[in-house]
């Protein structure tokens, strides 16, 4: 991985991001297992565990939202920070088929997270 990406250490149980909290980055797990949970009119719903090379927080990186979920370290865990701007300069980067894939579906997501939270509100 690029070594001007930050990594980030957290003990188990410690949360890494807290629903509700303003989202400014994504993650990517190292090492280690995460719990993915929501607060559910104060009932506590596991989402997903996961695990090495997989990403949670991705809201972050579709600007202007909050986090969805709790991430929770299962065990130890070191993580990646993705940022906004981190994750365009690797857009930037790619070949122009795949970049214009990966934007088509950043803006789908971006359009159903709208979509589900505009009806949740209604």
């Amino acid at each position: 991985m690029d070594e001007a990406l930050e990594t980030f250490i957290y003990p188990e149980g410690r949360a890494i991001i807290e629903q509700g909290d303003p989202a400014m980055e994504a993650y990517l797990i190292e090492s280690g297992r995460v719990r993915v949970s929501i607060d559910k009119e104060g009932k506590d719903v596991e989402l997903a565990e996961l695990g090495e090379d997989q990403i949670f927080g991705e809201t972050a990186l579709f600007k202007g939202s909050d986090y969805g979920a709790t991430v929770t370290a299962l065990e130890e865990t070191t993580v990646i920070k993705i940022t906004p701007d981190v994750l365009d300069i690797k857009i930037r980067l790619c070949d122009p088929m795949i970049r214009a894939l990966i934007k088509m579906m950043m803006e789908r997501q971006r359009r159903t997270n709208d979509a589900l939270i505009k009806s949740q509100n209604t």
